[in-house]
């Protein structure tokens, strides 16, 4: 059966990075299994990671995500990102809101990768708290993630408005209370164990919007590109955005040609390279061995409710595949095509496929951010992972019990 295949994946998956295998090494291990037990064979599975490799769209992905990292290691190499922290400080006084405030800046741009950004703030700031660096890694990854439910720019959220034909202004309002209960309680579970003085103010506001003018340059050009030039790659004016940034602080702190070689011949480079490209040969080989459709056919025959597909599907691809656009774009035709015969209201369905969806991308091994996080902190995957569980868990039924109510309401 199917379904269990793809279960049997996702566990094998993740006992192999339990070990402390290259995420790289076990997603390429669990792809050519996946195409064996598919009944696949060897040249079949080698054109699949061929077309993953050489697909233009993922190339551009692949670039964008490069491009990320060079600016935080640029940020990082020329020191601007320690002076940020020490205007930033003198800002906001408040311990829990210096953690929380970054992640959840950089996190209205939706970029691939995006945690990179973040994770050296909250490095620097995590020592003036002494903060376990699993405690960092989790915040800068939870907090990065809690707009995704309603944040309008989110190319998930517009997917899921065009393939279900509903208002993005009706869609990000009653996604809302999901996105405000993922501040709250990455608030109770990874922010109120810490304990510190708060800072002196020493600062004005003023000031902080001018160090973090490159960031704030890179969302905004990125942001107000996709809402112009639609109709063109949104990964190639994301990469144009972080370029503009990278040569801003290229400038403003006078590179040197060491600091610009350190740069670019860090290895991270290279091992996030690698398990991007992993990354999107499983995608392809899930795309290509039909694991997922043959799922979907088995949850139809055993009658599942609607509900349950809704909420079930999207989870299951997203805990698998670890992108939100590849659980909406497999598997919401499906969905709003059975919606649309049994003539029911989609708004409440939207949401919980989504916010569900959501869910399994935030607890999948192969979610990028998570990745670069954990490559970043130098964690071990199975220690974060653990802390993501009780805090999902609720938000789960929390989006059950606003969906029941939404089915009322409407």
């Amino acid at each position: 059966m199917a379904l269990l295949k793809l279960i049997f994946l996702f566990f094998f998956l993740v006992f192999l990075l339990k070990k402390r295998w290259l995420l790289g090494h076990a997603l390429f291990l669990s792809a050519i299994l996946c195409g064996l037990i598919q009944n696949l064979s060897i040249l079949q599975i080698c054109f699949s990671f061929i077309t993953a490799i050489t697909y233009k769209q993922n190339l551009l992905l692949a670039c964008v995500i490069i491009s990320i990292l060079i600016f935080a290691h640029s940020l990082e190499k020329t020191g601007y990102i320690r002076h940020i922290i020490d205007v930033f400080q003198g800002v906001f006084p408040w311990p829990r809101l210096n953690l929380m405030i970054l992640p959840a800046l950089i996190g209205l741009l939706p970029m691939p990768g995006g945690a990179i950004f973040s994770a050296p703030f909250i490095e620097e700031i995590a020592k003036h708290y002494k903060i376990p660096r699993t405690q960092q890694a989790i915040i800068n990854y939870w907090f990065r993630h809690s707009w995704e439910y309603s944040w309008p720019l989110y190319p998930g959220l517009l997917l899921t408005v065009h393939l279900g034909q509903v208002g993005l202004f009706e869609l990000a309002i009653i996604d809302l209370p999901i996105m405000i209960l993922s501040f709250l309680f990455g608030y109770i579970f990874f922010l109120s164990p810490v304990k510190g003085k708060s800072f002196t103010l020493k600062g004005q506001f003023w000031i902080f919007l001018k160090e973090i003018a490159p960031i704030l340059t890179v969302i905004f050009l990125a942001g107000g590109s996709e809402l112009i030039f639609y109709f063109l790659p949104r990964e190639l004016f994301i990469i144009l955005a972080v370029w503009v940034g990278i040569i801003w602080v290229w400038i403003r702190k006078k590179i040197t040609l060491f600091q610009l070689y350190t740069i670019l011949k860090d290895k991270t480079l290279l091992k996030v390279l690698y398990a991007v490209m992993a990354i999107f040969s499983f995608k392809q080989i899930l795309i290509d061995s039909q694991i997922v459709l043959y799922a979907n056919k088995t949850l139809i025959n055993y009658h599942i409710p609607i509900a349950f597909i809704a909420f079930f599907l999207p989870f299951l691809v997203g805990l698998t595949i670890g992108l939100t656009l590849a659980f909406v774009g497999s598997t919401f035709p499906f969905i709003f095509s059975l919606l649309e015969t049994t003539h029911t209201p989609l708004l409440p369905y939207a949401m919980l496929a989504y916010s569900s969806g959501i869910i399994g991308v935030l607890l999948s091994p192969m979610h990028l951010c998570l990745v670069l996080s954990i490559e970043y902190f130098h964690v071990e995957f199975s220690k974060i992972h653990q802390q993501l569980y009780w805090p999902c868990i609720l938000m789960l039924f929390c989006i059950i019990i606003w969906f029941v109510f939404l089915k009322w309401l409407y």
